[in-house]
């Protein structure tokens, strides 16, 4: 039983300061990310890189790791997610920019024996982030999509 939450914690704070190859290297070519604000999982290091860059073109993010731990080829990481909204996000109104946020997330990682990220599921406290840069969940279809 390996518990990987060192790579966890190193992965996202490469993710915090937009470190694409460090971040990168933690995960498995064919690796799989799942948001359930994205209309479909993104498939292979490629696509996860492009979800990376779009939540730091809409964002500006601080992360802080509150907890993270793993064992039998998982981990959960605990996140405290601030920032400011320096662009709108896709389906997003221009008043959203310069609204700060702070939510909470909670990602789950499943890793093979190498160590190297297969998948991440992430499950943010969208309803939050959404009241916070003046939205309300449900106002429209468009209001939550792509905002992570």
């Amino acid at each position: 039983m390996s518990d990987y939450s060192a790579n966890i914690r190193q992965m996202l704070e490469a993710f915090w300061v937009s470190d694409w190859e460090r971040a990168m290297a933690f995960f498995a070519d064919d690796a799989i990310y799942e948001d359930p604000l994205l209309p479909e999982p993104a498939r292979g290091k490629e696509a996860i890189l492009a979800v990376f860059q779009y939540c730091h073109q809409w964002g500006r993010l601080e992360g802080e790791i509150r907890s993270c731990f793993g064992g039998d080829g998982f981990a959960v990481a605990e996140l405290r997610i601030r920032g400011t909204m320096i662009a709108p996000a896709e389906g997003m109104p221009p008043e959203v920019v310069g609204r700060r946020f702070d939510f909470v997330e909670a990602n789950v990682f499943e890793l093979n024996s190498a160590g190297k990220i297969v998948r991440e599921t992430i499950y943010p406290d969208i309803h939050t982030f959404l009241r916070q840069i003046g939205l309300e969940a449900g106002q429209g279809s468009e209001a939550g999509e792509e905002t992570h």
